[in-house]
């Protein structure tokens, strides 16, 4: 199946002529590759042929590469170029820990500070999440379920945290992607999600933690399962 990112990947080739901020580009299309799996862990990169396919100098391309080293997605060698990094174990554990910390603490700062209305938006999310989920495509899993995880930091109403979120979860993006193949059966993951979703409704702050460490516990162990066991 067509991943939706790639159609993305080709409305951002087409609108590099109309923008002076090339590398912000060349990046998005090049991690969405990664995560996507087009470009295997081990690839190597070729700027020449990027350079050409995108009809850019090599100084965007590397503005790019040096923002995807950043996120552990490329590995970059001295006079020897760029390939695609494998994922490390270690490295997925650590972020997803934090991201469940960020999460719990994003959880109880929503019951305090969410208005009605925006509890009730956190409510429509949560329905269309199970709707429209289907655990044979874990990409469209991962897209519905960081916009429901994603409006729940947007409630602790904190920018520092927003951001700090924002860029580890780009980190393990491809990992989760991959590890969430394997991923328990849909009644859990709804059901989990609701609880969420329902202890933060209720203002109790203690549940809402609880509820999203516990869920993100599982799918930490789900990923880190996934690459164990390769």
């Amino acid at each position: 199946m067509r991943s939706p990112r790639m159609g993305r990947d080709r409305l951002l080739r087409q609108a590099m002529s109309e923008t002076t901020h090339l590398h912000h580009q060349i990046t998005e299309i090049l991690r969405d590759r990664i995560v996507d799996g087009v470009l295997a862990p081990g690839t190597p990169i070729s700027e020449r042929e990027l350079c050409a396919e995108f009809n850019v100098s090599r100084t965007p391309l590397r503005e790019a590469l040096k923002v995807l080293a950043s996120e552990g997605l490329v590995q970059l060698f001295r006079n020897r170029g760029a390939v695609v990094a494998a994922i490390s174990v270690e490295m997925i554990e650590e972020k997803l820990g934090i991201i469940g910390a960020l999460e719990g603490y994003a959880a109880r700062q929503a019951c305090l500070h969410a208005t009605d209305e925006e509890i009730a938006e956190l409510v429509r999310l949560h329905k269309a999440f199970a709707s429209e989920y289907d655990p044979a495509t874990p990409e469209k899993y991962f897209e519905l379920h960081q916009a429901l995880h994603r409006r729940i930091i947007d409630l602790a109403n904190n920018q520092a945290l927003r951001d700090t979120y924002s860029l580890l979860s780009r980190h393990v993006q491809r990992a989760r992607v991959e590890g969430l193949k394997r991923h328990s059966k849909l009644p859990d993951v709804v059901d989990e999600n609701a609880a969420i979703v329902r202890a933060i409704r209720a203002r109790d702050t203690a549940a809402a933690q609880r509820a999203v460490e516990k869920h993100l516990s599982r799918i930490a162990q789900t990923v880190l399962m996934h690459f164990r066991a390769r």
